[in-house]
Formats: structure tokens, sequence, C-alpha cells
């Protein structure tokens, strides 16, 4: 076995919380979680922002009209907006928009908040609803120090990580990502010509040990250190791995010696199965070096475009001014509707919505679990993650399953998602597969994969 396995093809895989002896990283002092935490212990951010910033994004500068936006939010509403280009909303065809819940319940939108629901809104979205998602924040993350920090809304946590890439990245610039990774944040690479460093991952994630290689041997050959990491934290996709604590703050630390910024894109944070929530590295960042990706779409619903990104107001600022020139800002009644939808829930309603949609995924996953190992077993390897909704195949004896998924799988009208298509380096041949469980039904997972199962025995017979 190599000494970075990531799967294992076990009827019974080991829990994501517990780590092979290859891949611990020893802890630091039991004192460190607690100053995590301590407002007390906050260390005012004095990192220079410049040197992340691009030339192009470092020329953009605030749209004297979408700042008029920000001024209206300050003033009384019996002010005479003669300064202000947009439409009247009395032209609008809408009198009153009701949702009505799963519950039953319903969500209205009439008044002030429909007018605000059907207008032009800040750059930096709805303050309502950020005010919401800053003590969500702090429940999950800790305190946040909001004199430091800021939140921006964006359309989906995607639209956030794209417009991060373009305010920091430079032609060639190096940047560090996990191997196999999500194939839409090396897309937002490409166009840079960047030079993407994959790192290995085994089943706690990303290697850190290969990660200080790496930098290690670029200081020495005094070759460009990465101002960027890349990683997805939480049951990755595609590998369903969890970085554990102890192997973040080592990550941190490095960011910190090396002066690298960490995206963190957490899309999938609240579909752990864990019974403890994973530690951030949002709540270990005391430098100001970390840009947090959140969304909506995977517990609320991916169409109504909603994400948002926490992080350094001096680099969110300078998102802000991006956005004024593209999206100018997230749809306004996606966020009215968002807001009202957790002002009526409260927080602990919301952690109940978490609750209801991680054992969705559960009962799904722990099905796809007693089909594969009924069927694969001795075909494949895997290793079972703890959440998401994706599971990662090794297919034994086949150096490149290309053929398998795009060929033999979709004669079958099986369609799964190739390995090689979520590499750093796509051009590679890869013998992994991602099966994901989220919509399939229990009779479509028996069907799809005995079927799976028969197809890769016919590859093998080639």
């Amino acid at each position: 076995m190599a000494q970075y396995q990531l799967y294992s093809s076990s009827n019974e895989p080991a829990s994501v919380a517990h780590c092979p002896i290859d891949c611990i990283i020893p802890e630091y002092g039991p004192e460190a979680p607690q100053l995590l935490h301590n407002k007390n212990s906050a260390i005012p951010f004095t990192i220079d922002y410049s040197y992340f910033i691009n030339d192009i994004s470092s020329k953009r500068q605030p749209s004297q009209l979408r700042e008029i936006t920000r001024v209206l939010e300050k003033l009384p509403p019996n002010c005479i907006k003669f300064g202000v280009g947009v439409p009247n909303v009395l032209t609008f065809p809408f009198k009153k928009i009701s949702v009505e819940l799963i519950t039953g319940e319903e969500i209205k939108l009439q008044g002030q908040e429909l007018s605000d629901a059907l207008q032009y809104l800040p750059s930096v979205g709805y303050r309502p609803l950020i005010k919401i998602l800053e003590e969500i924040q702090e429940r999950f993350h800790g305190p946040q120090y909001w004199d430091k920090r800021s939140i921006i809304m964006t359309s989906g946590a995607q639209e956030g990580l794209s417009k991060a890439v373009d305010m920091c990245m430079r032609c060639n610039d190096p940047v560090i990502m996990p191997n196999p990774v999500y194939t839409g944040a090396v897309d937002l690479f490409k166009p840079y010509d960047a030079e993407i460093i994959p790192i290995v991952q085994d089943s706690c994630g990303i290697v850190v040990e290969e990660i200080e290689k790496v930098l290690a041997e670029r200081k020495r050959k005094m070759k460009p250190i990465p101002k960027m990491i890349y990683l997805n934290p939480t049951v990755s996709n595609p590998a369903g791995t969890t970085i554990p604590t102890h192997r973040k703050r080592e990550i941190y630390r490095l960011a910190c010696e090396y002066n690298i910024l960490i995206l963190e894109d957490d899309p999938y944070y609240y579909l752990h199965f864990e019974k403890e929530n994973p530690v951030s590295f949002l709540s270990m960042d005391t430098e100001g070096r970390v840009l947090r990706f959140d969304s909506f779409s995977k517990i609320m619903s991916s169409g109504l475009r909603v994400g948002f990104v926490t992080g350094p107001i001096t680099l969110l600022h300078r998102l802000e001014l991006h956005m004024q020139t593209s999206s100018m800002h997230t749809s306004s009644l996606s966020q009215v509707l968002l807001y009202k939808l957790l002002s009526h829930w409260g927080q602990d309603g919301l952690i109940s919505h978490f609750m209801h949609v991680k054992n969705f995924y559960k009962q799904k996953l722990d099905y796809m679990m007693s089909t594969v190992n009924k069927h694969l077993h001795g075909l494949a390897e895997w290793y079972e993650p703890n959440g998401g909704m994706f599971l990662w195949l090794k297919i034994i004896g086949l150096n490149d399953a290309k053929q398998l998924v795009t060929n033999r799988c979709l004669e079958k009208l099986i369609i799964l998602a190739p390995g090689y298509a979520l590499s750093a380096n796509a051009e590679n041949p890869s013998p992994y597969i991602r099966i994901s469980y989220s919509i399939a039904s229990p009779e479509e997972v028996d069907r799809g994969i005995l079927l799976l199962a028969e197809a890769i025995r016919e590859e093998l017979l080639e």
C-alpha cells in the first residue's frame, strides 16, 4: 500500500474521524484551542494586502453611482431621492409574494420588504440578511471581530471564488490545491496559465508534509511562492475527505510562514455526519489571511443562487469593486426571501433544518454503501465519506477509467464523473470515478451499481 493510500476496499471502511498513522501531525499545545476563541487574544491584521492584489484589480475604483446605494442605507426614508437612477417599484406587476414551506407555513413579502426584494441593493448585499449571517458565523466559527472582517453576498459560493481569483491571480502565478479537486476551481485558474501545484490526498485530506516539502523546495530554489492555497475542507468534492483540526492548524501555520492566502471553499460544511462541527480555518485566522466561501445551494436551494464570503474588510472591499461592474449584486428577491426564512426560523430552526438535510443524505449514503459493498467488492477501492454527496472509487486493474465511463457505462445509461476530469491535470489518466448519491432512488442505486459492476468486468476483459 502506498504511503498516501486514500481508499480501502474493505467492507467496513474506517470513520473519517480516524486517520491512519502516516497522516498524523502533532497537535499544538493544549492552550491553542482556547486562543482561537479568546476575544482578548485578537491580533490586529497587519498583512500588506497589496501583495495579493493583481494589477487589473488594483486599478478598479468605486462606482460613483453604485456608492449612492450605500449612502441611501444610512439616510432616513423621507429623504428626497433625486440622484437615484432606479425604476419605480409602483410600475412592477407584483403586489405580494408568498412562498409555502414544506411545513405548510407561509413566508410573505409585502410592503417595504417587497420593495426591497424587487429593487436594486448595495453590492455588498441586503444588510438585515448580513446581520443574521454574522450571528451564524459567530455561532459556528467563534468571534469574528467585525471591525476587521466583513461579509459580502454572492451569487453562490462560485461567484465569490471567481472574483477572488480574478482579484489576486497574475499570469503564470503558482497556486496550491489538493488532488483530486473540484474542477470548477481549476477552471478559474486556467485563463491565467497558472502553475497548478497538486498535492496528494490521503484519508484525512490534503497531506501537509507534501505542502511543506513543496514550499521549502521552492524557497531553496528561489522559485515564486504561491500566494494562494485552494481547499475544499469538509467532505470535499470529489474525494469526500475532511481535513482534521490538527492538520488545519499546520496548514495555517505554513500559510503564515510563507505569506499565503487560504481560500476556504466550504459548501458542504453543514452536510457532515460527525457529532462535532469541523473547526474551520476562519475560526483560527488571527492574521486575516482566510477568505471563507459559504453557500446556501446545498442546504436551501441551488436555484436561489445565494452564497457569501467572509474575510478581511480590505479584501472584501476589493471584491465589492469587482461586483459593482459585473453582477452589481446578488438577487434582491433571493436575499430578502432568505432573510425572511432565517428570521422566521431563528438559529435553532436553521440548525433543525441542517439536521433534517444531514439525516436525508446519511440515509442516501448508507444505502449506496450497502449496494457498493455488495456488488463492487474486489472490483474497486474506496473510502467511505462522512458526509457530502459523493463517493470516490478507484477501479482495480484499470490505469484509466475514461473509456469505462464515457463509453461502456453510457451505453448502459449510467452517468458517472470520470476521475481525469476531477484531477488537477485533466490530461493525466485516472483509474477513479465519482458517484453522486444525492438524487438517485434506491431502485436506481440497485440497478446502477449492478450495471457498473457488469461494465467493469466487461472493460477488464478487453
